[in-house]
């Protein structure tokens, strides 16, 4: 600029501000832009931070476990003696290679005697919620007809049988009331010697010798009327072997009495129907119908649809709750 304030050539007059507003502004936005770049490099580096620990993480609790297993072990087995490839070794010989041999475990496993035992020893063993007071016996010692009274259990009705069979019985006489509504109606479970010698009296060839009737072992037991045919009869005939129970061949063909039925293993255990049992007896038969005023009838040859007459008791039926 010359003396006369013009400005000189190649020079460019510059106004001064006539305020502070522009700079202001000016260095605002720089401050502004200062402040977005220091947030976006902390939120990157605050970013990278957690992958890094997330990374360090995973590879510390996932792959590095994952693949220092597999690639340490996948040929661990031809290092153990005595190992073929292919062929699965014993967890001993795998664990022990070539030191001592384990001996396998295979027991057998408890016979049905052994279990009898147990739990016949056992004071606290409860074997059935229908009868708790009835425990089977490792053995049933006596005399048919004289059975010692702890040795027997008594039924839902007052009736009485062998221990065993009385709760196999009891299990199916649940199944039976679950189909039919009701208890299984039985005429006479065991009997005694004295009742045995009735028997014979007034039925004659129709009954067991006193002393050989299945009866007096408490292994058998009779069905009342309605019960020995029909549906129930049908339902037994297909589902009372399950619990041990038979109509047995005899009752089916020789002496027609399809209402008794034998506990099979008790008398398979004592060998009733050997060669030599029912000697003297004129053939099989173990008590027939129950005894009637009149001595009954001679049962119907095999052919024969109809069982003979019965005067034995109908089952009554079990009242309905809330009936009057």
């Amino acid at each position: 600029m010359n003396s006369n304030g013009n400005p000189l050539s190649g020079e460019v007059a510059v106004a001064p501000p006539s305020n502070g507003v522009h700079i202001s502004r000016r260095i605002k936005r720089i401050t502004e832009t200062q402040e977005i770049q220091i947030r976006t490099t902390h939120r990157r580096r605050k970013l990278l931070t957690r992958s890094g620990v997330l990374a360090g993480f995973g590879l510390a609790m996932f792959v590095y476990p994952v693949m220092g297993n597999v690639v340490s072990y996948q040929d661990a087995i031809e290092h153990v003696p005595g190992v073929v490839v292919g062929e699965a070794p014993t967890t001993g010989h795998a664990l022990l290679g070539n030191g001592p041999t384990l001996i396998p475990s295979r027991l057998p496993l408890p016979s049905v005697d052994d279990q009898a035992h147990f739990m016949a020893t056992s004071e606290k063993y409860q074997v059935s919620s229908i009868l708790p007071d009835c425990l089977p016996h490792a053995e049933y010692p006596g005399e048919n007809g004289k059975l010692d009274p702890s040795l027997l259990c008594t039924l839902w009705d007052g009736n009485v049988l062998r221990a065993d069979a009385a709760l196999a019985l009891a299990q199916l006489n649940e199944q039976f009331k679950s189909y039919f509504g009701r208890n299984l109606c039985i005429y006479q479970g065991y009997r005694t010697y004295e009742e045995q010698v009735a028997t014979k009296r007034l039925r004659g060839y129709l009954a067991a010798t006193p002393g050989k009737s299945v009866h007096g072992w408490g292994l058998a037991f009779d069905l009342c009327d309605g019960d020995d045919r029909g549906a129930p009869k049908a339902w037994l005939d297909a589902n009372a072997a399950t619990y041990g129970f038979e109509n047995p061949d005899w009752a089916k063909w020789r002496k027609y009495e399809p209402w008794h039925w034998e506990y099979m293993p008790g008398t398979q255990a004592l060998g009733v129907y050997g060669a030599a049992y029912w000697e003297g007896d004129g053939g099989l038969g173990d008590g027939a119908e129950p005894p009637t005023s009149t001595g009954g009838s001679t049962a119907p040859a095999p052919d024969q649809t109809e069982p003979p007459a019965d005067q034995r008791p109908s089952p009554t039926p079990e009242p309905v709750p809330g009936a009057n």
